[in-house]
């Protein structure tokens, strides 16, 4: 299955296959003698029903095709794969049902799939775009401040100076809908609230409010306690002639602490696991599946100080179980056993990265990399996962490539 294919999957559909496919394969194999190219003909054919290109109900015409089919119990292979495999899919594939009572099979009771937590989406740093605009896209934005002291609202009461409050106080002074320039002027000169704010509070809400009426474009920077609005800066095209390798890498810096600013406490971990760095991979395998995004990150940030994680994807099935699977996705299942004898830990440890955060996190492919790069520079001369290219003033994974069913890397860092 094509990366792109797979990363179109509803998130639970992921979750469910990351989980259960590896035992699913070694359970069918012994349960049927099957061969390992037998094996991949079938996994290849469960990600063709996965992605809806074939109807499950085709399942038994597909295997049918399988090589040396006719010395194999088809029907009860695609009955175990149909109970096993489809059956939890059930409200996605929709047809596993009847495919179950074509094979003379009992349907089960259904189970629903755990559905994927909502994460909250917020707004960090700086940002461009109009209030209703990240009022809409953003979970936190209506609880970021304006200004440093309380408002008073409509029944008297001091409130903090959110900006879900100073709409609510904009309104309740000016009417619902609509205001143009004329009416942000009356409310900016004889509001109490407005009055009581700082010049350089004042510029914000004036821009705030303009921006809340006419949907403009705007800067916002929340980098600070406060919420600071500048008018939008139109950015000179430069040649990548131009572009200055210092400020390069001014940018990268700032960005990594902006990272490191998300992570916990690598105390927090530590406190929760008594100490124990063992006790530490099952705190981040439930991160992991309550996509705890920070939580997850600060868990690997502890096993990379403490030099365990290579020898936590070594040792622990629970996580070679998750590489093994995504390199059989996106690499060839003929590539998939490759992790039993590989000896590059650098190569395996960015493969986990990338797996855990954009498949399992969710999170964007250039967070993900800008993360991933942190993580990789907190021990020194532990090679790079991640490199920044000047050409083009971005960070890239390092390339991988496939020689002789191996992985290996395609260029040298």
């Amino acid at each position: 299955m094509k990366r792109e294919d797979w990363k179109n999957l509803p998130v639970e559909v992921k979750d469910f296959v990351w989980d259960n496919i590896d035992n699913f394969s070694d359970e069918i194999i012994k349960k049927f003698s099957l061969t390992e190219e037998q094996l991949y003909y079938i996994l290849d054919l469960c990600d063709e029903i996965f992605l809806k290109k074939i109807s499950s109900l085709d399942l038994l015409q597909e295997l049918e095709r399988m090589k040396e089919s006719k010395d194999k119990d088809l029907r009860a292979i695609a009955l175990d794969i149909s109970y096993n495999i489809l059956w939890p899919l059930q409200e996605y594939l929709d047809t596993v049902d009847r495919l179950i009572l074509r094979l003379g099979g009992k349907v089960p009771k259904l189970k629903h799939l755990r559905k994927a937590p909502m994460q909250k989406k917020v707004v960090l740093g700086e940002i461009d775009g109009s209030v209703k605009q990240l009022m809409s896209e953003y979970d936190n934005f209506k609880e970021l401040r304006l200004s440093s002291k309380k408002i008073i609202d409509k029944r008297g009461k001091k409130v903090s100076p959110t900006v879900e409050n100073w709409i609510n106080d904009y309104v309740h002074f000016l009417g619902a809908g609509y205001h143009n320039s004329l009416e942000r002027i009356k409310y900016e000169s004889k509001n109490n609230n407005f009055l009581e704010t700082s010049s350089e509070e004042k510029e914000t809400l004036r821009l705030f409010f303009t921006s809340y009426d006419d949907n403009t474009i705007v800067h916002f920077d929340n980098s600070d306690n406060i919420l600071i609005i500048e008018e939008k800066k139109e950015k000179e095209e430069e040649s990548v002639e131009d572009i200055n390798v210092k400020d390069i890498l001014d940018k990268l810096h700032k960005e990594l602490l902006d990272v490191e600013k998300e992570i916990l406490p690598s105390d927090f971990i530590l406190s929760e696991a008594s100490n124990d760095i063992y006790k530490v991979r099952d705190i981040l395998w439930n991160a992991i599946g309550v996509q705890d995004s920070n939580k997850t990150i600060t868990c690997i940030k502890v096993l990379l100080e403490k030099k365990a994680l290579d020898l936590m994807l070594h040792e622990d099935n629970r996580f070679k179980s998750i590489v093994k699977r995504y390199i059989g996705l996106y690499y060839g299942n003929n590539v998939e056993n490759y992790l039993d004898t590989n000896s590059d830990k650098l190569l395996t440890r960015r493969l986990f990265l990338q797996i855990i955060l954009e498949d399992k996190l969710n999170i964007k492919e250039e967070k993900s990399k800008l993360i991933a790069f942190y993580l990789s520079n907190l021990i020194q001369k532990s090679g790079q996962v991640v490199y920044l290219d000047v050409n083009d003033c971005k960070l890239h994974w390092r390339e991988l490539q496939v020689s002789n069913n191996k992985l290996s890397w395609a260029n040298n860092i």
